[in-house]
């Protein structure tokens, strides 16, 4: 369903429709900022190359990668309004904008790699910053964690599992380390749900929240 803001016709929050969970059931979400389909490709073609390195990791599905605004852990149904509110109110601080998606890396560093990453670089207003600086502050009055340190956004390529190969990973991602993915529009906001199955993980949209 559809709920307009006050005063604000045109700018509009889908609600998805939350399965009924028993009330003690957790849901496992995250804020997010989604990836086109045509750069999850080029994403998965540098996941390709390094996978060349046949080291041991778990790669994120193209499909599943995206830009994390704030993981909230375990929240439950009744959570979702004063959420979506307050995502409703951060995406007031911005218009809509481009982010730019290139050079590789890994956390915590290269030489010890744990999360091998895509960087994404900010517009010239910091939009995405002052996004994230306002969403952050607004999730603190809820009782969310504010994170200590600064934030760093990427895309998730994979997660590095033990160290098989590590040396082949490291040079692998060398090699691209200035590589240039592309851009891409900012438009919206998502709060998702996380599903951890054996298949990997599954996500639900549980509300879009339009830049405009």
């Amino acid at each position: 369903m559809l709920h307009a803001v006050e005063d604000e016709p045109c700018r509009c929050v889908r609600v998805m429709h939350v399965l009924s969970y028993p009330s003690m059931k957790a849901i496992r979400a995250f804020i997010a900022i989604k990836i086109p389909e045509s750069v999850q490709a080029k994403l998965q073609g540098v996941q390709d190359k390094l996978k060349q390195a046949d080291a041991h990791v778990s790669w994120v599905k193209p499909a599943n990668i995206h830009l994390t605004l704030k993981f909230l852990g375990n929240i439950e149904e009744a959570q979702i309004p004063a959420l979506t509110k307050s995502l409703q109110e951060s995406v007031k601080t911005v218009s809509p904008f481009q982010l730019q998606i290139g050079y590789a890396g890994a956390f915590p560093n290269l030489r010890y790699p744990r999360v091998v990453w895509i960087g994404v670089t900010d517009d010239e207003q910091d939009s995405l910053r002052t996004l994230q600086e306002d969403l952050a502050a607004r999730l603190a009055k809820l009782g969310f964690k504010q994170e200590s340190g600064r934030f760093k956004p990427h895309l998730t390529l994979g997660r590095v599992r033990s160290q098989k190969n590590r040396s082949n990973l490291l040079r692998a991602v060398e090699a691209i380390v200035n590589i240039w993915v592309g851009e891409i529009s900012v438009d919206a906001i998502y709060l998702i749900q996380s599903e951890l199955k054996p298949s990997g993980a599954e996500y639900t949209d549980l509300a879009t929240i339009p830049i405009v």
